[in-house]
């Protein structure tokens, strides 16, 4: 489900916990008004559950793979503790935090990734459209072309295969997008991803902060803190996040402290794990959580600023200033050779 998908759903739940209402009936009215198949399957599914007799947590833990797992888990340490509704109004809190950080990401990402498809679009346009007309101009007059004129030439003369190699870089990047996303090659391939300046920061930043959030939410309702780790750990988006999440989960289970847990481990930055485990010291674990959560947040907001303040124009220095530059000095170098020769 999408944070928005799971925002609509937990909406639903909490009202109907705070009216008293038969959450089965409620559910199965409601689903027949859901817009979205996803969320009305979902939820059909929770009505016929909670009828049958399962207790809602078991109910959602049987979504496993629709509902993610800490959401049962909150939900089981809310009704336990009797903080039900608090917990739902805290995790509709979160989803909408993490739905908002990633439409700052994504809406600072948006207009560098347009800039950057209309300068390839211009690249092939060049190429296939103007470069042939030269190209024959200069078979005409038997030109000889420099390096750089017969390098941009050849895209010309090869169209297919610039269309062909086009559609495979484009191919390869979607291709490690899934990889990312799924296999554990992705964890190489997130990091390579961080260190790209700007764009990797901000998406790290963004990454932690919904860690940390999640994190802090699971402590702060009572969930054993080495399965807070593990559930915290499956929800990132970073494949690395949960086989890193796993090592630690194993030593607090064995005892050790948070500090020893996070040493060396590379989950998060070294002062997170300081504040992280100076707060569990004092008794204030959730709260510090809650604290990096915020800072990391602030720090999405103002990389993402500077990111839709910086990278367009450098994206369009890059494709109309260096690309264009690059095949008129091309094209011109022949065409003044060609003059001289004529003036001649």
């Amino acid at each position: 489900m999408t944070a928005d998908d799971l925002t609509a759903l937990n909406e639903q739940i909490a009202a109907m916990a705070r009216a008293g209402l038969p959450l089965d009936q409620g559910l199965r009215s409601l689903a027949r008004e859901m817009g979205s198949s996803r969320l009305r399957s979902v939820t059909t599914a929770l009505a016929r559950d909670l009828s049958d007799g399962h207790p809602l947590p078991e109910a959602l833990a049987r979504q496993k793979g629709r509902i993610p797992p800490y959401y049962a888990n909150l939900v089981t340490a809310g009704i336990q503790s009797g903080r039900l509704p608090e917990v739902l109004m805290t995790l509709t809190t979160y989803a909408r935090s993490i739905a908002a950080t990633r439409a700052s990401v994504l809406e600072a990402l948006f207009y560098p990734a347009v800039v950057l498809a209309l300068g390839l679009a211009l690249f092939l346009v060049l190429s296939l459209l103007i470069v042939p007309q030269f190209d024959q101009i200069f078979k005409d007059f038997g030109l000889q072309l420099p390096g750089l004129t017969q390098m941009v030439m050849a895209f010309g003369r090869h169209p297919v295969e610039v269309a062909i190699a086009a559609a495979s870089v484009l191919g390869s990047l979607v291709v490690l997008w899934v990889v990312g996303r799924t296999t554990h090659l992705g964890q190489t391939w997130m990091q390579l991803i961080y260190y790209v300046p700007l764009v990797g920061t901000l998406i790290r930043a963004a990454r932690l902060a919904a860690f940390a959030d999640l994190l802090g939410m699971l402590v702060e309702y009572g969930v054993p803190l080495p399965a807070a780790f593990r559930l915290a750990g499956a929800a990132s988006s970073d494949p690395g996040m949960a086989a890193r999440t796993a090592r630690v989960e194993e030593l607090l289970s064995q005892g050790s402290s948070l500090a020893d847990a996070f040493r060396g481990r590379g989950l998060v930055p070294e002062w997170v794990a300081w504040l992280a485990a100076a707060g569990e010291t004092r008794g204030g674990l959730a709260p510090a959580l809650r604290e990096i959560a915020t800072i990391y947040r602030r720090q999405v907001e103002t990389r993402a600023v500077v990111l839709r303040t910086v990278l367009p124009p450098l994206v369009v220095v890059a494709t109309a200033g260096v690309l264009t530059g690059v095949f008129a000095v091309a094209l011109m170098l022949p065409m003044i050779k060609l003059l001289e020769g004529l003036s001649k």
